[in-house]
C-alpha cells in the first residue's frame, strides 16, 4: 500500500462545486417559469425548464451530504490525534482504527495541520505519522506544482531533492515527504 501513497489536493467526498451546479440548475428552472407565463422563449425553455427543479434538489442534498461528510470526517481525525498523543502511528494502521481511506487521511490531516488544529509530520524513513511534533514547510524554489494522480500513477517520477506532490525538501535519503507524507522516488 506504501507503494501507491501520494497526496492530492481535492476534496474528501463532498465538493462546494455542487452548490453551484444545483444553483445553474434552479436558475433554469426559474427560467423556464418565466418563459411559460411570458411571450418569450428560448430553446423551448417553457415547455421544459421547470424540470431542472428536481435535479437542482437532489444535486443540493449531495452537496450538503458531502460537506456533512468532509466535517465528520475531520472531527473523526482530530479526536483520534488528540487521543495518540506524542506517538507515532503507520498510517494503514490510523486507516483501519478510523475507518477512512489512507489517501483521505493525508488530505485530512494536512488540512487540520494548516488551520493549526494539529501538529504533526511523517517519519522520513518509515512514513510513520508523529503526532506532536511539528514542521517547518520549505518549498523548493524548482517546484512547479503538484503532480495529478494521473501523472503519479502513469509516469516514472524523476529524481528530485524535492517532494513532487508537495515540494517540500525533506531531508537526503528520505523515502517519505515529512510534510505530505507522499512516497518519494
Amino acid at each position: 500500500m506504501a507503494k501507491d501513497r501520494y497526496y492530492t489536493k481535492k476534496q474528501y467526498t463532498g465538493s462546494w462545486s455542487a452548490f453551484g451546479t444545483a444553483a445553474v440548475f434552479a436558475f433554469v428552472g426559474i427560467l423556464g417559469i418565466i418563459f411559460l407565463y411570458t411571450p418569450a422563449d428560448f430553446i423551448g425553455l417553457s415547455a421544459w425548464g421547470y424540470y431542472m427543479f428536481i435535479p437542482a434538489f437532489f444535486i443540493l442534498i449531495g452537496g450538503i451530504s458531502g460537506v456533512y461528510t468532509d466535517r465528520r470526517l475531520k472531527r473523526t481525525m482530530l479526536t483520534t490525534a488528540q487521543a495518540k498523543g506524542n506517538s507515532s502511528i503507520k498510517l494503514e494502521v490510523l486507516s483501519t482504527e478510523t475507518n477512512i481511506r489512507a489517501n483521505d487521511i493525508l488530505r485530512i490531516l494536512l488540512d487540520l495541520r494548516n488551520v493549526g488544529q494539529i501538529k504533526y509530520r511523517y517519519d522520513t524513513t518509515s512514513g510513520e505519522i508523529v503526532f506532536g511534533e511539528s514542521i517547518s514547510y520549505q518549498q523548493a524554489p524548482e517546484f512547479a506544482g503538484p503532480m495529478t494522480k494521473r501523472q503519479a500513477t502513469t509516469q516514472v517520477i524523476p529524481e528530485t531533492n524535492y517532494c513532487p506532490y508537495c515540494g517540500h525538501k525533506p531531508p537526503a535519503g528520505a523515502q517519505f515527504c515529512e510534510n505530505c507524507g507522499s512516497k518519494m522516488v
